[in-house]
C-alpha cells in the first residue's frame, strides 16, 4: 500500500482488510482512535460505512482525506490559485502565530526565513483569508503541504526525522522551495489516494475516545482500533510542525498531547478519582506508578464508551503492543483485557503477532529505543453479549473534560 502522508505507526493493513472483508455494506464500523486512518481508508474502498474520531487534528485530517472521494481536476485548479496568491506574502497577519510568542519562537527555530514566508502566505490564503471555499479541497491541499513538512530528511523545515516523530535539527539554512514543490506533492497525494477506488466517504471528526456521546447506544456493528501504546510514540512531537500552520498554537497542541491516552504525563489518581477503588482492586496488573494507573483508567473509560455504542452481539477488535518503561515490561494487553472486562465485554480471542522490522508502518531500526519498546503486538477480540455495565460510574463521573 502507498500512503498519502507519513505516520510514525500504522495498524497493519492486512489485519484491517481481513476483518472488514467479512462485513457487508449495510454494517457500520467505528474506529475511536483513527491514527493514520487505516480502518477508514480500507472501509471506504469496501463500501462499508465507517466512522472515526481522534484527539489529534492531523490524524483526523489524514484519515478524512484518505477516505473521501475528490475531484482531482478541481483540486489541482484550486492549488494553482492558492500558489498564485501565495507569491504575494506581504502584509500578512496570522493571529495564532503573531500574537503568541511561544508559537512564533517555535517557528523561528525550526524553519528558515524562505520557508516561513511561503508557509505564512499559504496559511493566510488557505485559512485566514481563504481563496478556496470547498472544505474537502482545502483538506487535500493541507495534506500536500504537510507532507513537505513532516519528512524523514529536511524539506520545508530544518528538522530531520519528523516523519517518525523524532525531530532533530540538522541544518541551519534551507533553500527548499515549497511553492515549486507543491504541485508534485499534490500529484503524489492524488496518486496514492486513487479517488476512483473510494466507494463511500467516511465520517471522521476531532473527539476524545473516552467520550463518544455524539454516538447513540448500540449504533455500531464492529469496533476496530489500535489504542496508543503506553510510553511508545508522542505523535504530537512531529505533528505540531504542520499544525502550527493550520491554525493551532503550541500551547493548544501541548495540551492535546498531555491529555491523550498513553501520555507520560502523571496525574494524582487519588485526587482526580476520589480514591478510585478500581486501582486497589487490580493489584495483579502491577499498577505501581501514576502513569500506568492513568493509562489503565483511560482504557477503562474508552472501553466503557466502546461497549455503550456497540450493538449487542457486536465485535470489538483491538490491536495493542506491550512496551518498556524504565527497563520494566508493561503488559498493555493485560491492562486492556481487564479494562474490557470492567466495561462489560466478554473476551473472545487473543493472537500474538511479531511486528515485522522491515515494514514501513512501524519505524523500527535495529537496536533503537523504539524497537525495544515495540517488538510484538496482540490482536484481541471481545464480544458484547450483555447491556452496558451501569456500575462503572466511579471513574467516568469524576474525570475532568479534555480538549
Amino acid at each position: 500500500m502507498k500512503y498519502i502522508h507519513p505516520f510514525p505507526a500504522r495498524m497493519a493493513p492486512e489485519i484491517v482488510l481481513n476483518k472488514l472483508q467479512k462485513l457487508n455494506d449495510k454494517k457500520k464500523v467505528l474506529d475511536p482512535m483513527v491514527g493514520s486512518g487505516m480502518v477508514l481508508n480500507t472501509a471506504s474502498r469496501l463500501n462499508i460505512q465507517s466512522f472515526g474520531v481522534d484527539i489529534d487534528p492531523l490524524s483526523v485530517l489524514i484519515s478524512k482525506v484518505s477516505s473521501t472521494k475528490i475531484n482531482e481536476n478541481k483540486v489541482k485548479a484550486a492549488l494553482n490559485l492558492l500558489i498564485k496568491h501565495s507569491r504575494n506574502n506581504k502584509n500578512i497577519y496570522l493571529p495564532w502565530i503573531d500574537s503568541d510568542i511561544e508559537t512564533s519562537n517555535f517557528i523561528k527555530y525550526w524553519f528558515d526565513k524562505k520557508q516561513i514566508n511561503q508557509l505564512r502566505a499559504l496559511a493566510y490564503y488557505l485559512i485566514q483569508s481563504p481563496v478556496i471555499f470547498n472544505k474537502a479541497i482545502i483538506d487535500v491541499i493541507k495534506i500536500a503541504i504537510s507532507r513537505l513538512i513532516i519528512t524523514k530528511e529536511p524539506k520545508a523545515s530544518l528538522a530531520r526525522d519528523t516523519a517518525h516523530s523524532r525531530p532533530h535539527k540538522t541544518i541551519e539554512n534551507n533553500d527548499f522551495d515549497i511553492l515549486l514543490s507543491l504541485p508534485n506533492s499534490l500529484d503524489s497525494v492524488l496518486k496514492y489516494l486513487d479517488p476512483s477506488k473510494i466507494k463511500c466517504n467516511s465520517n471522521v471528526s476531532i473527539g476524545d475516545a473516552r467520550n463518544l456521546r455524539k454516538f447513540k447506544k448500540n449504533h455500531f456493528d464492529m469496533i476496530l482500533t489500535s489504542p496508543p501504546y503506553l510510553n511508545a510514540i508522542d505523535y504530537m512531537r512531529g505533528h505540531k510542525f504542520s499544525l502550527v500552520w493550520f491554525g493551532y498554537k503550541i500551547s493548544e497542541l501541548r495540551n492535546i498531547s498531555t491529555v491523550s491516552i498513553g501520555s507520560e504525563k502523571k496525574i494524582d489518581i487519588n485526587k482526580k478519582y476520589n480514591n478510585c477503588e478500581i486501582i486497589k482492586n487490580n493489584k495483579n496488573l502491577h499498577l505501581d506508578s501514576q502513569m500506568i494507573q492513568r493509562y489503565f483508567i483511560d482504557l477503562c473509560e474508552q472501553l466503557t464508551e466502546s461497549h455503550r455504542v456497540l450493538k449487542k452481539g457486536g465485535t470489538a477488535l483491538f490491536v495493542i503492543g506491550n512496551s518498556i518503561h524504565k527497563d520494566k515490561q508493561i503488559y498493555n494487553n493485560k491492562i486492556l483485557k481487564e479494562a474490557a472486562k470492567i466495561a462489560g465485554f466478554s473476551f473472545f480471542s487473543e493472537v500474538k503477532r511479531e511486528i515485522p522490522s522491515n515494514r514501513r508502518y512501524m519505524p523500527i531500526n535495529g537496536d533503537s529505543s523504539l524497537s525495544k519498546r515495540m517488538k510484538t503486538e496482540y490482536i484481541i477480540t471481545f464480544k458484547k453479549l450483555r447491556k452496558s455495565n451501569k456500575t462503572y460510574h466511579l471513574v467516568t463521573n469524576k474525570r475532568s473534560s479534555h480538549a
